[in-house]
């Protein structure tokens, strides 16, 4: 009966320290999030992200045991390691992977500016321009 109860009490104690791995892919990002089995979430824990066995990004989880990570490339595969012995790993092969140039982004970015700003120029000519008229 001992046993038993030390076999147990060893086993709820290995579980308790589980890493949890969630991954959603939404808008061409992903979200990463990891928790403990106890629900509390994996603060700095290491996370490295594969493609193969080449390291493409190694970083650590935010104190909400969160990451985005924008992909470039559609097999990955996600690690995360919360120290001593406890890994959480996920493959993940996606389809709506978005590859744009950053200097192609950062111009497209600048045209929505100049563009918003001549769209808020007209809307306060054609205000003016109501008031005026309202006026008369």
């Amino acid at each position: 009966m001992k046993y038993i109860f030390l076999f147990c009490l060893i086993f709820n104690f290995s579980y308790a320290h589980k890493i949890n791995l969630f991954v959603t892919n939404e808008n061409d990002t992903l979200e990463i999030y990891s928790y403990f089995a106890s629900g509390n979430p994996c603060k700095g824990c290491k996370l490295l992200i594969k493609n193969e066995d080449k390291i493409i990004l190694e970083d650590v989880l935010n104190d909400e045991g969160k990451y985005i990570y924008k992909p470039t490339l559609k097999a990955i595969e996600i690690v995360v390691d919360a120290s001593g012995g406890h890994i959480a790993k996920e493959k993940l092969v996606l389809s709506n992977i978005k590859q744009e140039n950053l200097q192609t982004h950062i111009k497209e970015e600048e045209n929505k500016k100049y563009f918003n700003i001549l769209l808020g120029l007209v809307l306060i000519f054609l205000v003016f321009l109501v008031l005026k008229k309202v006026k008369k």
